[in-house]
Formats: C-alpha cells, structure tokens, sequence
C-alpha cells in the first residue's frame, strides 16, 4: 500500500502556498495606483489654469479697448436728420455706455426708423387735416356751395395780385390754403379790387374749376 505522505499527493499543498499575495510585489508595482492618481490629479488642474490665463487675457484686452477712445461712424437712411447737436449726443451717449461700433451703429438705425414712421405718420395726419379744410370751405355757407368755384376764381385774383410765390408755396404745401377762413379772407380781398365786387366767369369755365381740388385751383403752378 502507498504511503499517504508521498511527494505526488503533497504537491497540490505546495502549489497553493506558493501563490504570490500583493502584499509580496516588489515596491515599484505597489505604488503603481498612487502615481496614477496623482497624474490624473495633475491632468484635472491644467484647465483650471489656462481658464484663469485666458479670463486674465481677456480682462487686459477689455480694459485696453476701453482705454482706446472710440470714434464712431454712424450711418443713417437718405432723408434722416442726423447731424449737429443730434449726432453729437448720440455719440457722447454711445460713449458713456461703453458701446461697440456696431452696437451704436444699431442704435442710429433703431432712430432713423423712428424717426421715418414719426415723418410718415406727420404726413398722414396733414392730409387728413387738408381734406377736413377743403370740405368745410366746400360746405361753408358763404364762400361754398353753388358759389365755390366763383368765389375761387375771385380769390385766385386776390392771391396772384397780392401773393408772392413763396407765400403760395407756404399755403399749398401746408394745406392752409384750403382752410375756409383763408378762402373766405382771400374771396374778399378779391372782390375788394373788382370793379363791380366779383369776377365775372363762363359757365364752362366755373363747371372745369368745379372738378379740381381747391388747391390747384388757387396754385395752379405748384407742385
């Protein structure tokens, strides 16, 4: 019979023991970890410092640029006011607050359309306004009616005799000269210089002035 304790059956025990335990690595391999944290440690920080290089760029870029005076060079629309005392406020305002070329230049545009919609609307209002006048000439018992387009024709005569030119353009182009208290004004100054207190005129000539607009019939020369 075999001995038990033989060297073949004992192996298996010697090979276990022999396992190597992590304890037992050499130092340079135990450390291994360690520096890789420290590496990865390193790694994380170099962001944090270029942030603060390019923040420190930055911040010396900013303060030379606003340490350079600006000289802005605003554009505005054809028909834009924008000059003299106006212009030189908006640059000392854009200056103040530190605006870019561009960003002042926005603040002309957002102006001039302002501006542009305020004339747009003026025009508008004066029309209307225009038109009530010529209406209430049209409608005035005394200068209108039946007895309009004579008592034009007579303050046409008052106007050509007495007006200058500019003062005809002043009254076409503000819409004065349909205002029935200028009409009526001018149909008495007429009558005052008629031999007999009004102009005598054709049917056919009263019945073209009819279809005009009264102030082409006082204006007939201005635009």
């Amino acid at each position: 019979m075999a001995d038990p304790t033989t060297d073949s059956q004992a192996a298996p025990a010697d090979a276990t023991s022999t396992t190597a335990s992590p304890a037992d690595a050499p130092p340079s391999q135990a450390a291994a970890p360690e520096a890789s944290t420290a590496q990865a440690t390193s790694t994380e920080a170099k962001p944090a410092e270029g942030d603060a290089a390019a923040k420190e760029a930055a911040d010396k870029a900013a303060a030379e640029a606003a340490a350079k005076p600006v000289e802005y060079d605003l554009k505005v629309p054809k028909g834009v006011d924008l000059k003299g005392e106006s212009l030189d406020e908006l640059k000392a305002t854009a200056k103040e607050l530190g605006l870019t070329q561009e960003q002042a230049q926005r603040l002309a545009d957002l102006g001039a359309k302002q501006a542009q919609g305020f004339a747009a609307q003026l025009v508008e209002q004066q029309k209307t306004l225009t038109a009530e006048w010529a209406e209430q000439t049209t409608a005035d018992k005394e200068i209108g009616g039946d007895k309009l387009p004579e008592n034009l024709g007579v303050a046409k005569k008052a106007l050509d005799t007495f007006g200058s030119p500019a003062l005809k353009t002043l009254l076409n182009q503000s819409g004065l000269g349909n205002h029935p208290e200028v009409v009526r004004f001018m149909v008495k100054a007429g009558k005052a210089i008629s031999e007999d207190g009004k102009l005598v005129t054709g049917n056919a000539a009263q019945a073209d002035r009819a279809s005009t607009p009264i102030e082409n019939r006082l204006y007939p020369n201005q635009k």
